[in-house]
């Protein structure tokens, strides 16, 4: 049965351990979306702290797809040479790295727009998040977008990255495409699931061209949106079905997004006992019986024996966490060193606050400590 420090492959990249640091914006970048020495050293703790694989924060593929300050971007190729030094900073301490990229649709921010542009979606939408006008785009724009996307992944090749991930979750542009509530086209990129999965389709196949057969490719995705009218684990089990059938590699399974319900979405708090960890897994677990392609499950991990517990379950073949590696970037190592004891972190989502300011994503918590003592 796999275990947590069980080593293994997901296609070219060879992992020390089944520890994924799910993709979370660190708010590091400057205001046009390049890597800062302040993302290095981000970087760097996380590369020194024996996670298996590091999936970065969203990077943002066209000036119109960032949503939150001091996002990276990728969608220049004057941004390569920070993106290299990124990838290097994590290889240097025996890391492993795949890039997300992201276009976010009709949940971009026009404040933060550094060139005039419409915030896109794929169809009118009424959704309580939209606070801004919206474009529905045109046939000519979504090929644009799948450009875009596998632009973004021709530089993350060309800057050395292990891998690319796909952005398919949480309300975003690919998953505004895919979900019902969000995407009412009348053409052959709306309606039939067929039509919704057409336009990531097409995006699979313009990445894979551009970043070769070799290079790993994976996505994260919604095993279902909580919202309604929105995917739900059926339908998302199809779209998996069809991942698998076009090549991509591994599938993070997350679920929600802005427009769910209270503590439905995919950054929830209370995960005070073992019992509420591993929200998604059992979504997770649906995938891992009926796809056969490498299963992340993602969702409030912060006990080793809750994880060993899904890998056992073969609920996942991988789990990956984010919030416990912002308190605690050397984690891995001190499982592995035998402290076996749960994740630090208490799942306040307090560590999002000083990213909004450009000091990059921090513990709350150990903030208010350090304060204290002063």
């Amino acid at each position: 049965m796999p275990q947590l420090f069980d080593n293994s492959c997901i296609k070219s990249i060879e992992l020390s351990n089944r520890a994924v640091r799910s993709a979370t914006w660190t708010g590091t970048g400057d205001a046009k979306g390049f890597v800062t020495d302040f993302t290095l050293d981000f970087y760097g703790r996380l590369a020194q702290g024996g996670i298996g694989l590091i999936i970065t924060g969203y990077q943002y593929i066209l000036p119109n797809g960032i949503q939150l300050p001091f996002m990276i971007g990728n969608y220049d190729d004057s941004q390569v040479v920070g993106l290299k030094k990124l990838a290097d900073t994590i290889h240097a301490a025996s890391g492993k790295v795949v890039g997300q990229i992201v276009h976010t649709g009709f949940r971009a921010n026009p404040k933060l727009f550094t060139v005039d542009g419409d915030i896109w979606a794929p169809s009118e939408v009424s959704d309580p998040t939209v606070k801004h006008p919206i474009k529905v785009v045109t046939k000519n724009e979504i090929l644009e977008l799948i450009l875009a996307y596998a632009n973004a992944a021709k530089r993350l090749k060309q800057a050395g990255f292990d891998g690319v991930q796909l952005h398919a979750a949480h309300g975003y542009g690919i998953n505004q495409f895919l979900a019902p509530c969000w995407n009412t086209r009348g053409d052959n990129y709306g309606g039939s699931l067929t039509n919704r999965y057409r336009f990531l389709g097409e995006t699979i196949e313009a990445v894979r061209a551009a970043i070769g057969d070799d290079m790993t490719l994976m996505i994260k995705l919604n095993g279902a949106d909580f919202v309604e009218h929105g995917l739900e684990i059926e339908e998302s089990l199809q779209i998996g079905k069809r991942l698998a059938d076009d090549g991509i590699d591994a599938i993070e399974i997350s679920g929600g997004s802005a427009s769910s319900g209270k503590n439905l979405g995919p950054v929830r708090t209370k995960i005070a006992h073992e019992e509420d960890e591993a929200y998604f897994a059992d979504m997770a677990g649906h995938f891992k019986d009926r796809i056969k392609v490498p299963i992340i499950a993602v969702g409030g991990f912060r006990s080793p024996h809750k994880i060993d517990k899904i890998l056992n379950e073969g609920k996942a073949d991988y789990i990956s966490m984010s919030r416990p590696f912002i308190r605690e970037p050397g984690l891995l190592n001190r499982w592995l060193s035998g402290d076996l004891s749960q994740a630090s972190c208490i799942s306040c989502n307090g560590c999002f606050e000083t990213g909004l300011k450009g000091k990059g994503i921090s513990c709350k918590i150990d903030r208010e400590n350090m304060e204290s003592k002063h």
